[in-house]
């Protein structure tokens, strides 16, 4: 047996790179398509199952308008983006801010999956996790271990996606631009935070 050589082996290991690097494999316009269609289900999942995001990977319990959890999408989006290309403008100036913005949005879907186990699951275990992780592996601790191992994965996911789609849209990748990147991550995050504790000070004020 040729391990290796065989159409299969070819045909296993092409579906998997390409399934890895797809933020970078679809068209700049194909992944802003499919990011902003994948922003709408994430907006209609959050509206029917009552769940509205608390960071870029995190969800809660909560009962608002539809045209509140459009404006939070997109306030986490925009905001969570933003730094990042400013860092890729700075590490090359020709980066067009429709490719990052749309590679990034598309990168991000992996973490609607964050909110299945507050569909099929107790909402009140699901959203007490996503607020005090420590709270929640005092009262229910295989609970928290399970959500703990799903977050770490589709974390790990979507950083990986992430980085794909910030190299291929600011073309450079080296060990130098990985560090900028996960630093831009982590600001990105934070930014993102204070954007969504914003528009949650508004949704406030209007109920």
């Amino acid at each position: 047996m040729f391990w290796g050589n065989s159409t299969g082996d070819v045909a296993s290991e092409s579906f998997m790179m390409k399934l890895l690097n797809r933020p970078a494999v679809l068209s700049p316009t194909h992944a802003l398509l499919k990011g902003v269609a994948w922003l709408i289900v994430g907006v209609i999942m959050g509206w029917y199952f009552h769940l509205i995001p608390t960071s870029v990977v995190s969800f809660t319990w909560a009962d608002v308008p539809l045209m509140w959890h459009l404006a939070l999408a997109l306030v986490s989006w925009i905001s969570s983006t933003v730094l990042l290309f400013a860092v890729a403008a700075l590490l090359n100036r020709r980066v067009v801010i429709t490719e990052l913005f749309g590679r990034m949005l598309y990168a991000h879907w992996p973490v609607l999956l964050m909110m299945l186990p507050g569909v099929v699951d107790d909402k009140v275990a699901y959203s007490t996790f996503m607020q005090s992780p420590e709270l929640a592996f005092s009262g229910h601790a295989l609970y928290a271990s399970c959500m703990s191992l799903m977050c770490i994965v589709i974390i790990v996911w979507y950083l990986y996606w992430g980085y794909v789609a910030f190299s291929r849209s600011a073309m450079r990748s080296n060990a130098i631009v990985v560090v900028l990147y996960l630093v831009a991550m982590v600001v990105s995050w934070y930014i993102s935070n204070v954007a969504l504790d914003a528009v949650y000070a508004g949704l406030v004020q209007q109920i």
